[in-house]
């Protein structure tokens, strides 16, 4: 196993293609775009803490150019996956697993809920990826890891770690599970497997959640609220509504404010959910926010704060187009 697709070759996607291709994994990329042509004329670049290096990978917004991988690892967003999934079907061999890198709740957590059913739910309403790629495939990433596109072909990372946590949608731990972790942590030394993937997911919407939510509401980062008693404070019963919410699913989490605090520091890093809304483009608010609130209804979970609040970012988006 050594040839890999990044579908979607953005902030998060730039980072693990820089990195796996640093390492002499065979990369390609799917992107679009000015990023696409930067791409392909100088490379990719990545710039951070310890550095800068530039990679040269294969790169085109056709995947049937890139031809079958032994790994895909999508980085699309959640609204992003279905109209691309018949493009990906050409990146597939008949084993090649998929590893679905993205925030908030992922389109396969609810059609494992729902015994392999992903049609009628938000994230996949019409079934397209159930049909097309199949939870067969599908390997869960949840990734700690704050990056930024600074300009076409370029991506930062503003931070000194970074995690990429995988799990079968079972919770096994198989052996495609294990070449695909070390396959990763070639380039990529904060991969890892996990035998509980639903509650990496949950501990992820405990910070995406909140920190999704108030930062693009007031356009400010997580340090900025956090540093405010009254935006902390909402901050905290944010979380403790998802915290509830996990809670009915199997996933018992307590939020440790003061561990949040300290753990963010000063750190002006924009959430992607606030970077999105900035640069125009659509917001995760299905997977990060509203499928929350549905599992929350459908398991009648009180979440008066998301309620509220949700509605008013659902307007401010679509007052942006």
């Amino acid at each position: 196993m050594n040839k890999v697709c990044i579908f979607g070759a953005g902030a998060v996607g730039g980072y693990m293609a820089a990195h796996l291709a640093r390492a002499g994994v065979d990369v390609s990329v799917v992107a679009r775009g000015e990023h696409l042509a930067a791409i392909r004329r100088d490379g990719l670049r990545f710039i951070g803490h310890d550095g800068e290096f530039t990679v040269r990978v294969a790169a085109s917004d056709r995947p049937a150019d890139l031809g079958p991988q032994d790994l895909v690892i999508s980085t699309l967003k959640a609204h992003g996956l279905p109209p691309a999934a018949s493009s990906m079907r050409a990146l597939l061999g008949p084993d090649t697993p998929v590893v679905f890198a993205v925030n908030g709740i992922p389109w396969w957590y609810l059609a494992d809920l729902r015994g392999g059913d992903s049609s009628a739910s938000r994230l996949d309403p019409d079934g397209t990826l159930a049909r097309e790629l199949g939870l067969a495939r599908t390997l869960g990433c949840v990734i700690r890891s704050p990056n930024e596109v600074v300009a076409p072909g370029v991506v930062r990372n503003n931070s000194r770690a970074s995690s990429f946590v995988v799990g079968e949608p079972g919770g096994a731990l198989s052996p495609r599970l294990e070449r695909v972790v070390a396959l990763m942590r070639r380039g990529l030394p904060g991969a890892a497997a996990t035998l509980d993937i639903g509650r990496e997911i949950w501990g992820k919407l405990l910070l995406n959640v909140p920190s999704s939510l108030l930062s693009s509401l007031t356009q400010s980062p997580s340090s900025g609220l956090l540093a405010d008693p009254a935006t902390r404070e909402l901050y905290a019963r944010l979380a403790r509504e998802t915290c509830a919410v996990a809670a009915r699913y199997g996933v018992d989490m307590e939020f440790d404010l003061a561990g949040q605090v300290a753990a963010t520091g000063s750190n002006p890093h924009p959430p992607s959910m606030l970077q999105d809304l900035l640069a125009g483009r659509p917001l995760e608010l299905d997977a990060q926010l509203f499928a929350v609130q549905d599992l929350a209804r459908s398991a009648c979970v009180d979440t008066p704060m998301l309620d509220v609040m949700l509605p008013l970012l659902a307007h401010r988006a679509h007052a942006r187009g």
